[in-house]
């Protein structure tokens, strides 16, 4: 009788682990397809903004469009002329991405990486795409978001995107703590209803998520300005050779780094 009853017990055990197992599967996979739905969304949409050439004018397209100057040099230590490259882009339709929601502010997209996405500003509410698509449905990807504190002629621009784990999003900043990586991928372009803009990183550091550099969004002076510099280069993982100076827009890309829920890496970029 008491075999029995241990059978049945064992028998309770086995059939509560299983469905334990069973509904982590389930999750796991939903997510998994539900984050791949995602990637397709975005690929779709990049698809539908993505501004066409034809034969006739392609190559003035390329020239003005598509080719965009990024510094090389630390101004301050060079004696000559900053060495400039062109890094190209595929231009977007931004005014076609505002009519279709007006919260996007523009979109951004480092050539070589996954990073290719609308970038949404909702100052009203600034994380609201922290969970939501492009068509502000529920989404476990988010869209990245514009700062709710800046504008588009702030001092420092602060885009935050999540980590995902297929790769998506911001995921490719982490590969930023390799040097070689950075010179691979120094170029950062930025699209608005203002025009285009080139960006090169400049400094990457590993932070807590209340570090001081989150609270820099404007500069009054130029003093606040470069001090704010020295700090960001200071605490750089690794030495670029620019320094960017009083004037120029500085363009902050932030998300998750490493296992602690506080661990943020920032990815610092200076318009040309």
């Amino acid at each position: 009788m008491k075999k029995h009853k241990g059978k049945i017990q064992m028998g309770i055990v086995i059939g509560i682990f299983s469905v334990i197992i069973i509904a982590c599967l389930i999750s796991i996979f939903s997510r998994l397809y539900a984050e791949n739905k995602e990637t397709e969304e975005f690929r779709q949409l990049a698809e539908i903004v993505t501004e066409e050439t034809t034969d006739a004018t392609i190559e003035e397209t390329i020239k003005k469009l598509h080719l965009l100057k990024v510094s090389d040099s630390d101004n301050e230590v060079q004696t000559e002329q900053p060495m400039y490259y062109t890094t190209d882009y595929q231009p977007h339709s931004i005014s076609e991405l505002t009519s279709m929601n007006s919260d996007c502010f523009g979109w951004i997209s480092i050539k070589g990486t996954n990073i290719n996405y609308p970038v949404m500003h909702t100052p009203d509410n600034p994380q609201i795409y922290l969970n939501r698509n492009f068509y502000c449905e529920y989404s476990f990807s988010g869209v990245p978001f514009l700062d709710g504190r800046c504008s588009a002629d702030s001092t420092n621009l602060i885009i935050y995107g999540h980590h995902m784990n297929n790769g998506t999003m911001f995921s490719d900043l982490c590969n930023y703590t390799s040097s070689s990586y950075r010179d691979e991928h120094k170029a950062v372009v930025l699209e608005t209803k203002d025009g285009v803009s080139a960006y090169t990183v400049f400094a990457v550091l590993k932070v807590k998520s209340d570090d001081e550099w989150y609270r820099f969004t404007s500069a009054l002076t130029k003093n606040r300005y470069n001090s704010m510099v020295e700090y960001a280069k200071e605490k750089s993982i690794y030495e670029t050779g620019i320094t960017p100076k009083y004037g120029q827009q500085i363009l902050t890309l932030s998300t998750c780094y490493g296992y602690n829920q506080d661990d943020r890496i920032l990815v610092l970029a200076v318009q040309n």
